[in-house]
C-alpha cells in the first residue's frame, strides 16, 4: 500500500475560519491537496481538488488532474474516489473520473449532486465503511453535514477539513469552520493522541512545491 499527497496550489485562509478567536484581516497560508491510496488492485483518490476556487486568491494553481497525470497516473487508472465532504475545493474536479466508483456520505449527497458525472457509480455511506482492506471511511460530521475522514492501517488519518491547522489538534482547539461543534471537539480530542499519524488537507508544510510526495508505504503481504 502507498499513500501519496498531491499539491496543486496555495491560497490564504482567514484566521477566523481556523480559530473562533481568529481575526478576519489575518490570513494564514495553506496548501491545496488531494491524496492517492494505491493497493494491489485499486487506485483510490481521497478528494479530487478544484479547477476554480471562488472567493479565494490563488497564489499558485494547476489543474489537479494535470498534477496527477504528470506523476504517471492516468485519470482512467483511478478505480475509486472518496469524497470527504462536498465543498467545492474537494469535489470540483470529480468530472474527470467518470469511470470511478464514488463514495460519499449520505448526508452530503444533496450538496454533491451538481458535481457528480451522470455515468459515475455512487455509493452512499452512513457509518464506518471499509472499502478495501485497511482503508476505512469514518464519518465525523463536524466540519459539515456528512463530513468524513479516512483511516489507513488503523492509525494513518486523512483528516479532510475536520481541522485546518496543526494547532487545532496540538492545542485541542476545534476548528471554527464547523457545523457541529460537539462532533468537532470529539474529533480533536481523539485524533490529537500520539497513536495517530494525522495528515491535514491544507498543511502548507506537507509538499513543498506543486507536485507529489509519498507519505506512507508498506509492502503488501
Amino acid at each position: 500500500m502507498k499513500l501519496t499527497a498531491y499539491k496543486y496550489g496555495d491560497t490564504l485562509l482567514p484566521e477566523k475560519m481556523a480559530f473562533r478567536t481568529g481575526r478576519e484581516e489575518v490570513k494564514l497560508p495553506i496548501s491545496l491537496l488531494f491524496f492517492l491510496i494505491e493497493t494491489k488492485n485499486r487506485k483510490i483518490l481521497v478528494d479530487v481538488g478544484c479547477d476554480t476556487m471562488p472567493g479565494f486568491e490563488l497564489l499558485q494553481h494547476k489543474c489537479p488532474v494535470d498534477v496527477l497525470e504528470e506523476s504517471g497516473i492516468n485519470r482512467t487508472d483511478i478505480t475509486d474516489v472518496i469524497i470527504t465532504h462536498a465543498h467545492h475545493d474537494h469535489i470540483d474536479s470529480l468530472r474527470y473520473y467518470d469511470n470511478a466508483t464514488v463514495y460519499i456520505h449520505l448526508e452530503a449527497l444533496e450538496w454533491a449532486e451538481k458535481y457528480l458525472p451522470e455515468s459515475v457509480q455512487v455509493i452512499a455511506i452512513s457509518g464506518d465503511t471499509e472499502i478495501e482492506e485497511n482503508v476505512v471511511i469514518k464519518p465525523i460530521c463536524g466540519h459539515s453535514r456528512g463530513s468524513c475522514i479516512v483511516i489507513i492501517d488503523g492509525n494513518v488519518v486523512l483528516c479532510g477539513d475536520e481541522c485546518y491547522m496543526r494547532e487545532n489538534l496540538t492545542k485541542n482547539i476545534p476548528t471554527a469552520s464547523s457545523s457541529n461543534e460537539e462532533n468537532s471537539r470529539k474529533f480533536t480530542e481523539e485524533y490529537r493522541k500520539n497513536f495517530y499519524n494525522t495528515i491535514l488537507f491544507h498543511d502548507p508544510n506537507l509538499v513543498e512545491d506543486i507536485g507529489s510526495k509519498v507519505l506512507y508505504e508498506r509492502e503488501d503481504i
